[in-house]
């Protein structure tokens, strides 16, 4: 029986075929490859402004706390003026009677200081939710990060593991001559 002189051919061009959609691929990765880049980079700037954006909140958080503890010194303070007041005041009604309007007054400024401590817990508690949504934002795009950084790293594998393979080094002088006939490059 007569070896087919078609076979070898139909073998060539199937080897052909398979050459080119292997390019085809590499390419695709490629392209891949080149869009996750620019996302990966603004992930990464996303990160770093999320990062300093943590930082000033926490500075500003350590500030409303000295501003607290300030706050609750002179509350502290006044509320030690108003014992020290009130004692004042009972002795000089004994001795006089009629210091009701400086009463009134003290009462006025500890009220004053009660709604000042109130305004300072609540723009604490505002403070403290804020930190946390950014800290979870800070969580979702580290995670998002890592994805991507895992694909790209897989797409790399494949892509040195392809090109030190056997037949990536046996059909270069095919991918050169597709370049020199007018191939792509």
């Amino acid at each position: 029986m007569k070896p087919d002189p078609a076979a070898p051919a139909d073998q060539l061009n199937l080897l052909r075929q398979q050459l080119i959609l292997a390019q085809v691929r590499i390419m695709e990765l490629e392209d891949v490859r080149d869009e996750l880049a620019p996302k990966l980079t603004e992930t990464t700037n996303l990160l770093s402004a999320a990062q300093a954006l943590a930082d000033l909140k926490v500075d500003e958080t350590a500030h409303l706390e000295r501003v607290r503890a300030s706050l609750q010194a002179e509350f502290d303070h006044l509320r030690h003026l108003q014992h020290v007041t009130n004692e004042a005041l009972n002795a000089a009604r004994a001795e006089a009677g009629g210091l009701a309007a400086r009463e009134k007054a003290l009462l006025s400024e500890v009220e004053n200081l009660h709604l000042l401590t109130g305004q300072l817990a609540e723009a604490e508690r505002q403070h403290l939710t804020r930190i946390a949504s950014l800290e979870k934002d800070l969580a979702s795009a580290q995670s998002g990060v890592a994805t991507q950084l895992a694909r790209i790293s897989q797409l790399d594998a494949e892509q040195r593991a392809m090109k030190a393979s056997r037949s990536w080094r046996w059909t270069a002088w095919l991918r050169s001559l597709e370049r020199a006939f007018g191939g792509k490059p």
